[in-house]
């Protein structure tokens, strides 16, 4: 059953909305779903926007997204929660089922929704759907470990860019195997380009840790307005995004990355923002606990199914 163009049932809206505000004060408000943006979609207790994207050949982003991408915009009210996203994503498999190939790995079916809202989580397991990465949020101020002393943590310059992108193809093999990550041939060109930009910059946003005179490990900070982007997840009034985090697998659990954190975050605090953001892979067993015992906490989850049709 499909909802008229530009109808969007108030009670469901108004419902979801309440429901989330109290889950978590730092969710932004839900916008309405628009009628424009994709397919509308409507149960008893669920409404939601179905839409498609589809990732330029050249672009960094198919490095952490996949390709094409099947995107679930889901609000929920009532008692019966699971159920109503259950009958939605089963609407929503039978609309796209027949332009998607079996086995396409390269193509996902993908549901994001504020961490807390667990209610409805088991009809995405149920559908084979995974919890792949995560949207963490700091709030400033909060303590986390100092890190390794011994390091020195110093602004990257253009001479850092042979080890900048090495440290950054690290990361991206590591995250790799979790599912939502996917290097490509292209990876590393489109890596370096957006290095050789960012060392060009005139302040520093990327910081490297030295250890005998060689990079071990490198952090990559956005600050507004580079960071609005994400403004969007948080009703905080100012976001800062921690976009990569990397240390050298032979120094892994040294204090390095803790050390690359703490500046990071002292960059953020000193900025006045209110909050960080950053993605990482969920079932990555280093990041996951790295990152929250640097204060952070889930804020948003995606759930990816991929491929869509097995």
């Amino acid at each position: 059953m499909a909802l008229n163009v530009g109808v969007q049932p108030e009670e469901i809206a108004e419902e979801h909305a309440a429901r989330l505000l109290a889950l978590d004060p730092l969710l932004p408000a839900p916008p309405p779903l628009a009628p424009g943006a994709g397919t509308p979609l409507s149960v008893p207790g669920g409404a939601a926007v179905a839409w498609y994207q589809e990732l330029a050949v050249g672009t960094a982003a198919r490095t952490w997204e996949p390709s094409r991408k099947h995107n679930l915009e889901v609000r929920l009210a009532g008692a019966h929660q699971a159920s109503s996203l259950g009958a939605l994503l089963d609407q929503w498999f039978d609309l796209v089922y027949s332009s998607v190939e079996p086995g396409d790995t390269d193509c996902a079916a993908v549901v994001e929704l504020p961490s807390r809202d667990t209610e409805a989580v088991l009809a995405l397991v149920r559908r084979g759907f995974s919890p792949v990465s995560v949207i963490a949020v700091r709030r400033a101020g909060r303590p986390g470990p100092a890190g390794d002393s011994g390091a020195r943590i110093r602004a990257a310059t253009a001479a850092d860019l042979d080890a900048a992108l090495a440290l950054n193809l690290e990361v991206v093999a590591y995250d790799a195997p979790f599912g939502k990550i996917t290097p490509r041939e292209d990876t590393a060109e489109a890596l370096r380009n957006q290095l050789v930009y960012l060392l060009g910059l005139a302040e520093p946003v990327v910081w490297v840790a030295e250890r005998d005179g060689r990079a071990v490990g490198l952090v990559h900070v956005q600050l507004p307005p580079t960071s609005s982007w994400a403004q969007r997840y948080t009703a905080a009034d100012g976001v800062g995004y921690l976009a990569c985090l990397g240390v050298t697998a032979s120094e892994r659990g040294s204090g390095v990355g803790s050390a690359l954190a703490a500046h990071a975050h002292a960059v953020f605090d000193a900025a006045g923002l209110p909050v960080t953001l950053l993605h990482h892979a969920l079932p990555n067993p280093r990041s996951t606990p790295f990152w929250y015992a640097h204060g952070y906490r889930p804020l948003w989850t995606t759930w990816l199914r991929r491929p869509v049709r097995r």
